[in-house]
């Protein structure tokens, strides 16, 4: 089915809605129609980045991590650790093809790893410095120096075919995830098919139809029947009703706001100025004081998220436990910006320091009610601090061009720690969307680089730690919220058992579409 052939209405949530059930809506599918996130615009390359956040869902990993987080084989029987750290041997599961019947072998992984070293991609592979081919089953990677964080690596990069791989990739996948590829009609839809080669638990569903639309569009079709699951913004909650399920799923998904802390001076070959308000600390401490967290998740997420302080809380990585404030303190802001030397000179209500006023512009992805929400909240929170903050939003692409001089409402949220030296580590500062703001700190990238080089796991954690409370301190980042992932569904559609998911990018609700079942007869 063509989505032209969708009957497509911009509904909003306040209005009367008719739900349209046909005769056959407790029937199985033939095609499932279902709508999730973002059309991924460069493709589904892996290499890339395509599947780093949830599942390639073409493609298949090394390991891939189970319901509890931790590591299970996906191509990989098993896999070793030299005991200098410096060899991870994987062996592979027998008789693995590619959907096009081909044999997978260690060749196609060494091809994907040193394609993926090789090119300006957001997999960190500097540490690898050979791959051997052992034989077609087994293969190694060394490394220069420990890294107990590779793994991640390894769990994160999908197998693309050594001999199926051009610069076009991305656009026509061939891989050995549980689906085909079969076509895109770009801005609209995605056709896959079972992949009939797929050595695991087969999906039931044979055909799937991937449906690109807004928010709106989105309940409409859901409404009507014409979509069995869509991924939802919270807003929409409230007004899932039968025949309609509504699925809350756990997530490390989390909102803040990335502010521009240093100077960069220079990027690809242009002047940057960073911001001269926001390299201020005591303009980022005192936001957060203003940001009443449980104002955000009861009003704009409905209740259904939590406040959030760091890019991993709750996770073994994150910040130790404190007594972090969810609501708003203004007098305790309004004492630091003081003290800091700004106030309102010129009675206009916007306070200043050393010629220059407050004034900032916040960045956000269009199209995006849960980040509009957020930065139009936010903003009104510290208005009363005298901190004058306008909106805009746009593309990725337009947000990439003023990142580094301007705020931008982001998100993140990895099963990975490696995820914290992106996005603080001096050595990430201005690589892709990771530490725009330009970040450093001697202390958080010496406690970085000695949690990669820990002995173990476990000796890891208190270096991951004691950077993210340095990061506290320092406030690069104003955290908000941690979001639950909410998906609506037909009721005859079972999910199965979903994962906790990371943050939205890349549909990590198809890490388990294997266990997704039609329950009408």
């Amino acid at each position: 089915m063509k989505l032209s052939s969708l009957l497509l209405v911009t509904v909003a949530i306040t209005a009367p809605l008719t739900i349209l059930v046909s005769e056959s809506y407790a029937a199985t599918p033939k095609q499932l129609i279902i709508s999730l996130g973002n059309e991924p615009d460069a493709g589904f390359n892996p290499i890339y980045g395509w599947g780093r956040y949830g599942d390639p869902l073409f493609q298949s990993t090394l390991i891939r991590r189970n319901k509890e987080l931790a590591l299970s084989g996906d191509l990989a029987a098993n896999w070793t650790l030299s005991s200098d750290r410096l060899t991870w041997t994987i062996e592979l599961k027998p008789n693995i093809k590619f959907s096009n019947g081909v044999d997978l072998t260690t060749s196609d992984i060494a091809f994907t790893y040193l394609t993926a070293k090789n090119a300006a991609t957001t997999h960190d592979l500097n540490n690898l410095v050979n791959i051997k081919v052992l034989d077609s089953s087994k293969i190694q990677f060394v490394l220069k120096q420990p890294d107990i964080t590779f793994i991640d690596e390894l769990t994160s990069l999908g197998i693309v075919p050594k001999d199926g791989y051009d610069e076009n990739y991305g656009q026509h996948p061939i891989g050995s995830g549980p689906y085909i590829f079969k076509r895109w009609d770009k801005g609209q839809q995605l056709l896959v098919t079972a992949n009939p080669f797929y050595y695991a638990q087969k999906p039931q569903f044979k055909d799937i139809l991937i449906v690109f639309t807004d928010e709106d569009s989105k309940l409409a079709l859901l409404k009507s029947g014409q979509l069995q699951l869509a991924a939802i913004p919270q807003r929409f909650s409230a007004v899932i009703t039968p025949p309609l399920a509504l699925w809350k799923i756990d997530s490390v998904d989390n909102r803040g706001i990335s502010w521009p802390v240093n100077n960069p001076n220079k990027t690809d070959n242009q002047q940057i100025n960073g911001n001269n308000v926001s390299q201020d600390l005591a303009i980022r401490q005192a936001i957060n004081l203003a940001m009443d967290r449980d104002l955000l998740v009861n009003g704009v997420l409905n209740g259904y998220g939590r406040p959030a302080h760091s890019i991993a809380d709750g996770m073994p990585w994150g910040p130790v436990e404190q007594n972090l404030l969810n609501g708003a303190d203004l007098h305790a802001a309004r004492k630091i910006l003081s003290d800091a030397g700004w106030a309102d000179t010129n009675g206009n209500g916007i306070i200043d320091k050393n010629g220059h006023e407050a004034n900032m512009t916040l960045l956000y992805k269009s199209g995006d009610s849960v980040r509009e929400q957020l930065s139009i909240v936010a903003a009104d929170m510290v208005k009363p601090l005298g901190i004058n903050i306008e909106l805009l939003a746009g593309s990725w692409d337009f947000i990439a061009t003023k990142m580094h001089e301007n705020p931008v409402l982001m998100g993140f949220g990895s099963h990975s720690a490696k995820e914290v030296r992106f996005v603080y580590h001096s050595d990430f500062a201005g690589v892709d969307f990771f530490n725009t703001g330009f970040y450093k700190s001697k202390l958080v990238d010496r406690a970085l680089e000695q949690a990669s080089n820990a002995p173990s796991w476990e000796a890891s954690l208190p270096f991951w730690q004691q950077a993210q409370q340095q990061i506290l301190a320092d406030q690069p980042w104003t955290w908000l919220v941690n979001l639950d992932h909410l998906y609506a569904t037909s009721s005859c559609l079972d999910l199965g058992d979903p994962i906790p998911e990371p943050h939205g990018h890349g549909w990590p609700l198809t890490a388990n579409i294997t266990e997704w079942s039609w329950t009408c007869q």
